[in-house]
């Protein structure tokens, strides 16, 4: 049997909770195409890392090209608004025009450009180049790594199509997000130190700060998401991928006592302390989280008390209190 001081833990009272790794959300791209058309061709696939306007997929559509029809018959309208305007000043000023035709030709080029500029605009909202006959090329917004592609060549992209053409996320930097018991809410502020276990990565530990807490409970797991970001430089971090979470709360004073300590006792637990030089108290404890082969102690055990780590079981069953 093996007796020892009772110690605090320095980082204070910890929550363990079950977590996944998702997607950092503000940098995640749905890519939607602008209009109907069909998959001309694939330029980009799952799994390859893009750069931002990286080209994705060209579709030929007919809005398109009556976009781009649009757009010649804007710049034929404008040249000529330009000849006619020219023609107008020439003819004033040789005394064979008005000044009055000058004013209307002058109208008309202002409503010719802005016409223009319209149709080119049109074009620009379709990701379509300003010389474009019928292909639009759908682009990548932001840098990152394709992770679904819902296009196939010859097939039809649509803007109403139940699933995006393109899904972009950055990975060098993901979210885990950790289900608490909406009990266990108030304990938890943001800029709380967390440490996180992926059982995928075995050896790996990632430490980082609370993020955010949600302000609303999961009315059906009755749980509360807290939101932690961490840096993945390597991306060996995985969206879905299983997490341990242990959130490190600002409260103080919890005891650490091995798990060796610990008995069972009607669903509960006790502890054996040592009041004097061969004499020991069975007392019940409130256990916390378990952190690494030690317990945290939230009531019963109190700082520098004596308590037995080893032979606590067969100090249980021999049902004295004085050996």
């Amino acid at each position: 049997m093996r007796v020892a001081v009772a110690v605090l833990d320095s980082q204070g009272a910890a929550i363990v909770a079950q977590g996944s790794v998702g997607f950092d959300e503000e940098h995640v791209a749905a890519i939607i195409p602008p209009v109907q058309g069909r998959v001309v061709r694939l330029l980009a696939s799952p799994g390859d890392h893009v750069a931002s306007g990286a080209p994705l997929a060209s579709v030929y559509s007919a809005e398109v090209a009556g976009a781009g029809a649009g757009l010649s018959e804007a710049r034929i309208n404008r040249v000529a608004a330009e000849q006619s305007l020219a023609r107008a000043q020439r003819l004033a000023a040789e005394g064979a025009g008005s000044q009055r035709d000058v004013i209307d030709a002058r109208t008309s080029l202002a409503t010719a450009r802005a016409e223009e500029q319209r149709a080119g605009a049109v074009l620009q909202s379709m990701g379509a180049p300003p010389m474009a006959v019928g292909t639009y090329t759908l682009r990548a917004p932001i840098s990152g790594t394709v992770i679904q592609r819902s296009l196939r060549v010859g097939a039809e992209a649509r803007p109403d199509a139940a699933e995006p053409a393109f899904l972009i996320a950055d990975l060098d930097r993901v979210w885990v997000l950790a289900h608490l018991h909406e009990s266990q809410g108030a304990a938890v502020h943001a800029g709380d130190a967390v440490e996180i276990e992926i059982p995928a990565l075995p050896g790996r530990h990632f430490t980082s700060v609370v993020d955010r807490v949600a302000e609303a409970v999961d009315p059906n797991a009755r749980t509360l998401v807290v939101r932690v970001s961490l840096a993945n430089p390597d991306h060996a971090l995985k969206p879905e991928m299983f997490a341990r979470v242990t959130l490190r709360t600002r409260s103080a004073g919890v005891v650490l006592l091995p798990l060796s300590a610990l008995v069972t006792d009607a669903g509960g637990y006790v502890a054996f302390v040592e009041t004097s030089r061969g004499h020991f108290e069975r007392r019940a404890i409130a256990v916390g989280a378990e952190l690494a082969g030690r317990a945290q102690v939230l009531d019963g055990i109190r700082p520098g008390e004596r308590v037995v780590v080893e032979g606590a079981l067969l100090l249980d069953a021999a049902g004295g209190q004085v050996l």
